[in-house]
């Protein structure tokens, strides 16, 4: 049920990522505003969001989230539209996809960054997304046709919600099916158009960004490679963003206008990477197997991603003995980062000693005060061992930045010392933020009915659920 779901989701991401391909896009100007504003492009995207959270398998990793959002953002300032606000996810699937949505939400699949090679590589997928997005393609293809309407991208919405409300996806399959059915064959044509706009504009921001605009084609060449073993079953990256013969040597021409770079990935790159492989496999004694060998025999791109993936990996499958070798080495040879401080604290949890993990974690944030991944790991772990005054002081010296497991510690820590109210408003900020509004309403509710609350948290209670409710009440509506 869940892959079938996904398909739906994908099928939308893609289908809202593609929809401007015939247009020759004008000056950047506010006539599609007459049909779409950015703000219904914002909330487009955050109800999508909101879906996505409550029925995929996102990959909800502080470290990886924080690299992305890192690299998109560098990608993004260089865009011709740099004050857009932008929101990068990955999705724990392994098949070759990534997608943009209105609002500037852009996901990317798992087995796609682990095809990539090179920072470059990543990024030319990330910026051609970020073109899709800047260049407002939706708004401005529902101000070309009358084929599709603000209503019929409403619906597609809809009919991805149906299928994670009534939990089955056939029913939501059928619908989306139904609105696409007037659609397909412009979407079949615009493609062509649509992507060498993105493909151009990508590369302009690769360039500008610093990164090797010869990375895209070199990518799309092994894309290119790829089908070949796919034979009908081709991903849907590659159906959604068709890589020919043409396309590449267009991309290859375009590249050779710019100065060489030279090549140097960003460390987090390599690391993140082999984070995200350790994250997603299964079998994590076979991988520390395989990451052991890669190691004595020197078959590596780079030493401190595999030392690194090594120490996650034997962590993960409890076999502790030469976990500090890798840490000793990462400190040794690339220096203080806080990931490896991270991994110094749980290797001492794994070994049960709490006092030296406390250590390490408050040595941590002397270096980097403030840091959001340290402090919401560091309150986890507080909670963990009964120390929740600590744990809520620690949270509430951080920024939410709309991240549900800051939400949901934040709740924790409140019941824990006794904060009732606060602990259910923070609880609805959680369930809102993956999805499950009537969830969220529903801790207000019972947050308003407590006999101890004070004038102004009162107010803020209040305040929150008449917007909440009135969110509800519009969904509802919509989907009626």
């Amino acid at each position: 049920m869940r892959q079938n779901n996904l398909s739906l989701i994908l099928l939308l991401g893609c289908m809202l990522s593609r929809t401007a391909m015939a247009i020759d896009l004008p000056q950047m100007g506010l006539s599609a505003n007459t049909v779409m504003s950015t703000v219904d492009e914002q909330e487009l995207g955050e109800a999508f969001m909101r879906h996505v959270r409550r029925t995929e398998n996102i990959v909800n990793d502080m470290e990886i989230n924080h690299y992305f959002k890192d690299l998109g953002y560098r990608l993004a300032s260089y865009s011709d539209n740099p004050e857009q606000d932008f929101h990068f996810f990955v999705i724990d699937e392994s098949s070759i996809n990534a997608f943009a949505v209105p609002g500037g939400f852009i996901g990317i699949h798992s087995g796609l960054i682990l095809k990539t090679r090179s920072e470059s590589e990543l990024a030319s997928v990330l910026a051609h997304e970020i073109a899709h997005v800047t260049q407002r393609h939706i708004a401005r293809t529902v101000e070309a046709t009358e084929r599709l309407s603000v209503p019929t991208i409403a619906a597609i919405i809809a009919a991805a919600v149906l299928a994670g409300a009534t939990g089955s996806p056939q029913a939501g399959q059928a619908a989306l099916t139904a609105v696409m059915a007037g659609s397909v064959q412009m979407q079949i044509n615009f493609t062509r158009t649509h992507e060498k706009e993105a493909d151009r504009l990508g590369m302009q921001i690769l360039a500008k960004s610093g990164l090797e605009p010869r990375d895209m084609p070199r990518f799309f060449e092994r894309m290119q490679e790829a089908t070949r073993f796919y034979g009908s079953g081709i991903p849907e990256f590659l159906r959604s963003h068709p890589v020919t013969t043409n396309r590449i040597a267009e991309a290859r021409d375009r590249a050779e206008k710019y100065p060489v770079k030279q090549k140097v990935d960003r460390p987090l790159y390599h690391l993140m990477r082999a984070k995200l492989l350790v994250l997603i496999t299964d079998d994590k004694r076979a991988l520390a197997n395989i990451l052991q060998n890669m190691l004595e025999t020197r078959r590596y791109r780079d030493e401190r991603a595999i030392r690194y993936a090594l120490a996650l990996a034997l962590l993960d499958t409890r076999q502790t003995n030469t976990v500090q070798k890798q840490i000793d080495w990462l400190f040794q040879n690339d220096g203080d980062r806080v990931i490896y401080y991270l991994l110094q604290a749980r290797l001492a949890l794994v070994q049960n000693n709490w006092a030296k993990a406390k250590k390490v974690y408050k040595q941590a944030l002397e270096i980097y005060p403030g840091d959001k991944i340290l402090g919401l790991d560091y309150a986890e772990k507080l909670l963990q061992n009964h120390v929740p005054r600590k744990a809520k002081a620690v949270l509430l010296g951080l920024s939410a930045d709309s991240n549900p497991d800051y939400y949901d510690l934040l709740a924790r820590a409140y019941e824990l010392t006794g904060a009732k109210a606060q602990s259910y408003l923070a609880l609805a900020e959680k369930y809102y933020l993956i999805g499950y509004t009537q969830l969220a309403i529903e801790q207000l509710e019972m947050a308003l009915k407590m006999d101890s609350l004070d004038f102004y948290l009162a107010s803020r209670i209040g305040a929150r659920y008449k917007a909440l409710q009135a969110e509800w009440l519009s969904e509802q509506k919509a989907f009626k």
